[in-house]
């Protein structure tokens, strides 16, 4: 009995260990004194989350670029208190005159009138609110706050009716709208339940568009109703295809899901004629999802195709406008993808049987469960750009890739966008270094070095204008030090641990550490605090070869993995990397070179992409 004491108090000594050199704010602390998170980083038996069940219908009428929407929630209270409150996410509210708005979207491209998200019923278990009682319904921004009349128990399920509409925004970069006159991205289109968790309670952070979002997994079933000469795709597969669909789309459709190569369910010969569908109302169904999106058009073209794997059979999709052609190799970018994820990183079946990509967005992509809005990339464009021969499939690979890796982070793991963005961006930025079709950098990024970048553990939505260089650079250049600090065979195991604890959940930046820490057996705290703490930015100078002895000075004092790359008077070239294990008590890097007489220069990559802040710092050139 002494023994179990003894080992229990040396277990608890261990695990504070690595929580007492972290610093950490007041709410997390009390969850881990609650004991809904635990010190390492195992999902505990108190840990908790609501759910919901929507059934939502929506009538789209394009001409007017009207939505009007009713549907009923089932809202479940899992967590240990009784809920006076439901808030509601109304993104929508964002084109409001007068909104928050920052970052990139400070302007919205569609600056003319709109109200928004309009509520226009609300019930709640079967008592009409108010809508005009400042007691019972409140909006903040881009939410709205319903008072309930008689308090949610833990454990109790509510039922809430509403009926909404809005003015579908014009085409731009804030993530959903209409892209022409009869094409449309139709995204976070009905009231949401906000996210309430153990740690930050209700989620209250207004949308301003330059951070992103935060959901619970749901059920959904959708009802979308359209004109008869459009299409619908959405975040899962259509569920009355045989009532809605013409029989020669059918079959293609059912041939498209034993095809490995890309079969036409629509092309542009029948869109110039103009098409007709049996019926206008599309159903979907789909459970343990966290949101869900469509998109509608009556001139886009629907390629689809299959991948099987080991890890599964995947039916994919894509639409996109006849003027942008080479979007047609995405379908083969949506295969290899599937290949990277399942065999390189992050070596998990990928969430969703069912994936689609719209070609809608104006600039870069956006990712939706089951689902991205991407633009269309030229081949010549990027080969203008990048000074050598690109094709469209290199062209469009890395937007698939990058949209496509965000089905894990933030969907499969429930990631907290609005406050840690780079705990899925930065994952995904670091996905692209296994791509087979990746591109170096060689370029000065000298805006990374810049005072306003404040530490990571900074919340994302607290630094609009710049958190997309934490959100992706800082994110992805630590995740491939930490890959490379620990090898591949330890990083793999630690990586599979923390997804499997934490799929479907909510994990925080210390549930990841946490977890690296459990898994790996190793006290990583120096690393997590230099990369995620503290200011600084990551910066390699070469100092070169005095003598046979090489000097690399850790300029921004980021723990980075790098390279040497040695090219020899004969013109051979050997590699060598160097874990960031070498900055964990010095900025400066020694070492005794082999040969270093006949070495002619010595190039450093650092991160995933070949560059650091300042990559004209980076090589050294031996002067004759």
């Amino acid at each position: 009995m002494k023994k179990i004491i003894l080992l229990s108090a040396t277990l608890l000594l261990f695990i504070n260990s690595y929580s007492q050199t972290l610093s950490m704010p007041s709410e997390f602390k009390k969850a881990y004194e609650n004991g809904t998170r635990s010190f390492d980083g195992k999902v505990t038996d108190k840990y908790w989350q609501n759910t919901a069940a929507y059934d939502l219908k929506v009538k789209i009428d394009p001409s007017q670029k009207l939505l009007e929407g009713s549907g009923t929630v089932h809202y479940k209270n899992n967590s240990p208190d009784t809920l006076k409150i439901i808030v509601l996410q109304a993104y929508h509210n964002y084109y409001k005159p007068g909104a928050k708005r920052a970052g990139f979207f400070a302007t919205p491209s569609d600056a003319k009138k709109n109200d928004g998200m309009v509520m226009d019923k609300i019930t709640v278990a079967g008592s009409a609110v108010d809508l005009k009682g400042k007691d019972s319904f409140k909006s903040y921004g881009t939410q709205y706050l319903v008072t309930l009349a008689t308090p949610l128990p833990s454990g109790e399920t509510v039922q809430v009716d509403y009926q909404w509409h809005y003015t579908i925004p014009g085409k731009g970069f804030e993530r959903s709208g209409a892209i022409d006159s009869t094409s449309m991205f139709i995204a976070y289109w009905y009231p949401e339940v906000a996210v309430r968790d153990d740690i930050h309670g209700w989620d209250r952070v207004t949308y301003d568009a330059s951070a992103e979002f935060y959901h619970d997994v749901s059920n959904f079933k959708v009802e979308v109703e359209v004109p008869n000469n459009f299409v619908v795709w959405s975040s899962s597969t259509l569920k009355n295809a045989a009532e809605v669909l013409p029989e020669k789309y059918l079959q293609r459709l059912e041939e498209a899901k034993n095809a490995t190569e890309s079969i036409t369910i629509i092309g542009k010969e029948e869109l110039d004629k103009g098409i007709k569908m049996k019926s206008t109302i599309w159903k979907f169904e789909i459970n343990d999802i966290p949101d869900f999106a469509f998109a509608l058009s009556d001139h886009f073209i629907w390629e689809a195709a299959s991948y099987e794997d080991k890890m599964g059979n995947y039916f994919l999709n894509i639409a996109y406008d006849p003027k942008n052609p080479g979007f047609s190799t995405v379908i083969k970018g949506q295969q290899e993808s599937l290949k990277v994820f399942h065999n390189e990183f992050p070596k998990q079946a990928f969430p969703y049987q069912h994936f689609t990509i719209f070609n809608g967005l104006q600039g870069g992509g956006m990712e939706f469960p089951g689902m991205a809005n991407d633009q269309a990339n030229s081949g010549e464009q990027y080969t203008e750009w990048m000074g050598f021969e690109v094709s469209d499939y290199q062209a469009n690979i890395g937007v698939t890739l990058h949209e496509m890796f965000h089905m894990y982070f933030p969907f499969m793991m429930g990631i907290n966008e609005k406050r840690y963005a780079w705990m899925d961006e930065g994952w995904a930025d670091f996905a692209d270094y296994f791509s087979p079709e990746k591109f170096d950098n060689k370029n000065d990024n000298e805006y990374i070095t810049r005072h306003w970048v404040v530490p990571m553990m900074v919340p994302t939505y607290t630094r609009p204008s710049h958190s997309w260089i934490n959100s992706y650079t800082m994110g992805s250049y630590s995740y491939y030090s930490l890959y490379h600090l620990l090898g591949a065979e330890t990083f793999d195991r630690c990586m599979k641990e923390y997804m499997d604890r934490w799929k479907g959940k909510h994990p925080t930046p210390y549930d990841y550490f946490f977890t690296f820490n459990d898994v790996s057996g190793l006290d990583l705290n120096w690393f997590w605090e230099r990369w995620y703490f503290d200011f600084g930015y990551p910066d390699l100078k070469n100092e070169g070869l005095e003598g046979n002895q090489l000097t690399i000075q850790n300029e921004g004092g980021r723990p980075l993995a790098f390279q040497l790359i040695y090219t020899f008077e004969d013109d051979t070239k050997k590699k060598e990397s160097i874990s960031p294990e070498c900055w964990k008590s010095s900025a400066i890097f020694t070492k005794k070179v082999p040969n270093a007489d006949k070495v002619k220069s010595i190039e450093l990559k650092a991160g995933a992409n070949g560059s650091d802040a300042m990559y004209s710092n980076n090589t050294w050139t031996r002067k004759n």
